[in-house]
């Protein structure tokens, strides 16, 4: 029964993360568990100090690349605002300007409907991707210290890992944001080509014949001639 149960659920979250995805809550710490201190010891020996200091110093700095990268991604999909901007204006004169409302105005406005909100959350999530964040850099204070060689260096690397830890859970969260309004813009384009798809499919097969009005007519077609 459990098996069925859970075989259920599973199905019912495919479909609606094939509709709607959301981001998976992340699972709760034991903060019993968790050290209280976040001391780091440095194992490495002292004539592998400096490379091991040029190392992370790579690591930190691909960090902030990553972060560059996420950030000028999430902005290219903020132009997609003006995709759903043009199809609902599209939609409002459809609306306005027929009084008929016939299957093909119904449809265009459903799916300028469905878009607009795929296009929002996508710009949602990329604005929450290009949102100010909490780093840490390096400071005067991190390499004012005084020692000698061997102890500069290890100070250094524990610097910049501590940095470098705290700064990749703000860059991982950019990159959740940025993995779902990827998500909802390949939803978009999918909805784009079914409204595409479907004017196609209007205009071939479901013209609308002219409909003589005869309000608009001249008053002498219906007069009728006596000899």
């Amino acid at each position: 029964m459990k098996s069925r149960l859970s075989l259920l659920k599973s199905k019912l979250a495919n479909f609606r993360e094939f509709f709607w995805p959301i981001l998976e809550p992340e699972p709760k710490e034991d903060k019993s568990k968790k050290p209280q201190n976040d001391q780091i010891t440095i194992q490495v020996d002292e004539e592998n100090l400096e490379k091991a200091f040029e190392l992370k110093s790579k690591i930190y700095d691909s960090e902030e690349e990553r972060r560059k990268s996420i950030e000028s991604k999430a902005s290219l999909f903020l132009s997609t605002i003006s995709i759903t901007t043009t199809l609902v204006v599209a939609s409002s004169a459809l609306i306005t300007g027929n009084e008929e409302n016939n299957i093909a105005v119904k449809v265009s406005v459903l799916i300028s409907f469905i878009l607009s909100i795929y296009t929002v959350r996508t710009v949602w999530f990329s604005v929450k991707a290009l949102e100010r964040g909490k780093y840490q850099v390096m400071g005067v204070d991190d390499i004012n210290v005084k020692g000698d060689k061997t102890e500069y260096y290890k100070h250094l690397i524990v610097c910049l890992s501590k940095k470098t830890k705290a700064n990749q859970i703000t860059i991982n969260n950019k990159v959740d944001y940025l993995v779902m309004a990827q998500e909802y813009y390949k939803r978009a384009i999918v909805i784009i080509c079914i409204y595409a798809c479907l004017i196609v499919l209007f205009c071939l097969f479901f013209k609308n014949e002219p409909k003589n009005n005869n309000r608009f007519q001249p008053s002498y077609i219906h007069s009728t001639y006596k000899d």
